[in-house]
């Protein structure tokens, strides 16, 4: 008899641990799953929201109507380089110093991905 509760023990814990194993695999999405084309979709709407966030962070900072431009290079790898290069006659009369602290304050606009790198332009 009590080998038999064991074993239902042993026998139900292993059937909670499958299905929760294939309910958390079975929810979570990576990129190499999508298709080239969903992939660049995914990008573009990342890309988007950047451009979105630079300007109203811009905005909250007193720099209205900032030109911003988000431009990337794609590798062959897949890895993209992003530039954010930003024009505002306000942030042109800075110092390098200011511009840098700047440019830091907007690299954490940024969006979280192994396969992308960016870097803040001023004009």
């Amino acid at each position: 008899m009590k080998n038999s509760k064991n074993l239902k023990w042993i026998l139900t814990t292993i059937v909670l641990i499958l299905v929760t194993a294939f309910s958390i695999a079975g929810t979570v999405i990576s990129k190499n799953d999508f298709k080239a084309g969903e992939l660049e979709q995914y990008y573009l709407q990342k890309e988007k929201q950047l451009t979105e966030d630079v300007r109203d962070f811009l905005n909250q900072k007193g720099y209205r109507n900032s030109g911003v431009t988000v431009t990337r290079v794609l590798e062959a790898n897949g890895n993209r380089e992003y530039t954010v290069t930003v024009h505002h006659g306000d942030i042109d009369r800075m110092t390098e110093v200011e511009r840098t602290v700047l440019a830091g304050e907007m690299g954490n606009l940024t969006f979280e991905d192994e396969h992308c790198t960016f870097s803040m332009n001023f004009l």
